[in-house]
C-alpha cells in the first residue's frame, strides 16, 4: 500500500512508533512488539543470530531479554515511499540470554506498509565501541 503522509509527517508518525516500540522493549510488552513487528519480520542480533518475529518474541517471553534502560543518543529517519530506515544509537542495559547488556548498539530498522499499518520488517543490531 503507498504511503500517502508527507515524508515529514511520516518522519513524525514513524519516531512515535519507535518510542513505543522502546518502551515495549523495556516494558516486555508483548502485544506493542507483536503489534509492530511484521509476521515475516526478520532480525540480526549483535551475536550474528537470525531470529524471526515468533523467535524474537519468544526471547522476550521467556526472560531470554531483559531489557532495564533504553537511552537514544541519535536517531536518523529516512522515507523511501512506502518503506522507512531507522538508524539509532542506543545506550541499552539489561541482559541477553544471560549475557550483561551494559553498552552502546547501533541499530539499523526497517518499516514498511503492511496492508495499511506500519511494522517492523527487518532489524539489525551492533554493538559500538565507547
Amino acid at each position: 500500500m503507498p504511503n500517502t503522509l508527507s515524508d515529514q509527517e511520516t518522519i513524525l508518525l514513524i519516531a512515535d512508533l519507535e518510542e513505543k516500540l522502546l518502551d515495549g522493549f523495556k516494558r516486555t510488552d508483548l502485544n506493542t512488539l507483536d503489534l509492530l513487528f511484521a509476521d515475516g519480520m526478520l532480525f540480526h542480533d549483535q551475536y550474528g543470530n537470525v531470529l524471526d518475529k515468533e523467535m524474537d518474541l519468544e526471547a522476550y517471553r521467556s526472560g531470554m531479554i531483559k531489557i532495564n534502560k533504553i537511552n537514544v543518543s541519535k536517531r536518523e529517519i529516512r522515507v523511501f515511499e512506502s518503506i522507512v530506515i531507522v538508524s539509532a544509537s542506543l545506550f541499552i542495559k539489561g541482559s541477553y540470554s544471560n549475557i550483561l547488556l551494559n553498552g552502546k548498539y547501533q541499530w539499523l530498522r526497517v518499516w514498511g506498509k503492511v496492508n495499511e499499518d506500519w511494522k517492523v520488517i527487518s532489524a539489525s543490531c551492533t554493538s559500538i565501541s565507547a
